[in-house]
Order: structure tokens, then C-alpha cells, then sequence
């Protein structure tokens, strides 16, 4: 993190510099990803644990100060981060899913270039703080699913992220509408379960479980010069 801190500080000070008026702008916003969480433990199981397609949403406030072309954001998402993974398993009565669903507030923190209208690109960080964690799983002789509180499995972790987006005035109203797309990345352990249950934290060797998410962001800024 002390190797993206340092950077954003200099993209800001050079943009408060060349800066003649600072502004600052306020936005709700909505998130749908696609996310996972791998973990090369479950890479190697093959065909009996193998990754599906889970999706994630997001809501919440943003807020950016803008010097110039550069700008300074933070937001407050609260929402989920899902994980999905299928295969056969004769233990579990043959072909299987399962889902893992963590509860999250995410804090994105990141250094916006374009200005505050326009096009624009943005990296920085997200914090992800997993307040709960459930697994479900779901085959062709249990039905309902059977699920499980795996909280204590998984922690909070940190990611990269890096954004395209633009944002589009609205006729006869005074805000904007921003359209992005972001992709996220995790080198933090978020550690957890496998996608039968297991913990993770039992394997031998132990490996860590990166998160991951792309997806498109959408929201509605009100912009205070």
C-alpha cells in the first residue's frame, strides 16, 4: 500500500499546484461485479471443485475533491462480495453448487485523472471489511441447500483497483450521471473455505485466497464548484 500512497501524493501535489480552484463533488452510487475469491488449493481439486459465475452489488456514497484535471476520491459501499464453484462429488450425491456470500463494506480510496467532468480513469485501493461470511451448498439429493456461518474462516482484505468511466450532464437538472467500469484485484489472504466447506486453513501447504472483481459502477454526482 506505501507503493500506491506514494504516487497519489505526488499526482495531488502536482494538481494543486497547476490548480486555480479546487472543487468538490458528492454522489450515490450502485455496483453490479462479477466477483470471485481463488485459491490455488481449490484449482487443484479438478473437476470435483472448479469456479462458477457469482454476481455482487454494491451501494453506497461517494465524495472526490478535485485539483484541476486530478482528483481525490473515497467512497462507502455496502453491499456483498460472492463466490461460486461447482463440481461432482460422490459423498455429496453427485453434481453440486455452492456459494459463499460475504457481507462487506468496501472503501475505495483513489486518484481520479480527467477532472470533474468528462472522461476519466481512475486507481487506487479498495478495503474490503467482511463483517459476515455463509456458505450454501446445493445437489440433487439436498434440497433446501445446506448452509452454514463461516465468518470466523474469512478476513478483511485489501485490493487493487484501476477504472475507465466518463460522466454526462443531465438536461435541466444540476447533476450528472457516471458510468464506470472497474477491475479489482487482491494479493491480501482473504482466506475462508473451500467448495465443500472445508477450511482452508487445513490444507498442507496453505495457500492465500485472492479476491477478484470487474464490474460496472453508476451513480449520480452532484458537483459543488
Amino acid at each position: 500500500m506505501k507503493k500506491l500512497l506514494f504516487p497519489l501524493c505526488v499526482l495531488l501535489s502536482v494538481g494543486y499546484s497547476q490548480a486555480q480552484t479546487v472543487t468538490a463533488d458528492i454522489s450515490l452510487k450502485y455496483a453490479k461485479s462479477a466477483t470471485a475469491l481463488f485459491n490455488k488449493s481449490i484449482s487443484d481439486q479438478g473437476a470435483s471443485q472448479d469456479y462458477d459465475l457469482a454476481m455482487s452489488s454494491n451501494y453506497g456514497l461517494a465524495g472526490t475533491f478535485n485539483f484541476g484535471k486530478i482528483g481525490l476520491g473515497i467512497e462507502y459501499l455496502m453491499g456483498n462480495f460472492k463466490a461460486g464453484y461447482q463440481g461432482g462429488d460422490a459423498l455429496l450425491g453427485g453434481d453440486y453448487t455452492s456459494n459463499i456470500d460475504l457481507k462487506t463494506i468496501q472503501i475505495p480510496v483513489y486518484a481520479r485523472l480527467g477532472g470533474s467532468r468528462g472522461s476519466f480513469g481512475e486507481f487506487g485501493v479498495v478495503l474490503h471489511n467482511v463483517k459476515s461470511a455463509s456458505y450454501s451448498n446445493a445437489n440433487s439429493i439436498m434440497d433446501p441447500s445446506f448452509s452454514a456461518d463461516v465468518t470466523n474462516q474469512y478476513q478483511n482484505f485489501m485490493g487493487y483497483m484501476v477504472g475507465v468511466g466518463g460522466r454526462i450532464g443531465l438536461p435541466k437538472i444540476p447533476v450528472m450521471l457516471s458510468l464506470s467500469a472497474r477491475f479489482m484485484y487482491s494479493t491480501a489472504d482473504a482466506k475462508g473455505v473451500d467448495a465443500l466447506g472445508a477450511d482452508l486453513d487445513l490444507y498442507n501447504p496453505v495457500y492465500k485466497t485472492n479476491a477478484a472483481s470487474i464490474g460496472l459502477h453508476a451513480g449520480l454526482v452532484y458537483s459543488i464548484d
